[in-house]
């Protein structure tokens, strides 16, 4: 079995609506997204997909949606409204889930298939150096 990866950065804002803890708050992570394919076998090439098509797909996604963002949850009304009314502000509203990191892995996960027509082996992303969500897809 053949397995890539690709990894892309990115900073985005967010809160947990309803959370009981700090998560509450608005406040924001340098998010660190890793991007696993793998396949039994290889292309013409001798790839399992081009490093650079994939990340150019995913990171070009992330950076008109995600990067410099706040993510909400689209219940999250108080928030919305007051942000949405500040000018230079990017909205990127999760319906209704709360943009946690598992949240946030598995849409990930949902648009390199959309992008790339492929699933990952999984995604995983880094809410800090110390913790990160994986997404497998349901097989």
């Amino acid at each position: 079995m053949h397995l890539i990866r690709i990894e892309i950065t990115f900073d985005s804002g967010h809160r947990l609506l309803d959370y009981n803890g700090k998560c509450a708050y608005p406040h924001g992570h340098t998010y660190r997204a890793e991007v696993f394919i793998e396949s039994q076998s290889l292309n013409d090439l001798g790839l399992v997909y081009d490093f650079t098509d994939l990340k150019d797909k995913i990171k070009t996604w992330v950076d008109e949606n995600w990067e410099h963002a706040f993510l909400v949850n689209s219940q999250d009304s108080e928030l919305i409204a007051g942000l949405g009314s500040a000018s230079l502000v990017r909205l990127y509203e999760f319906q209704d889930e709360n943009p946690s990191c598992e949240v946030m892995s598995r849409a990930l996960y949902e648009k390199t298939v959309e992008l790339c027509g492929v699933a990952p082996a999984k995604v995983r992303l880094w809410e800090s150096v110390n913790q990160f969500a994986e997404y497998h897809g349901e097989n």
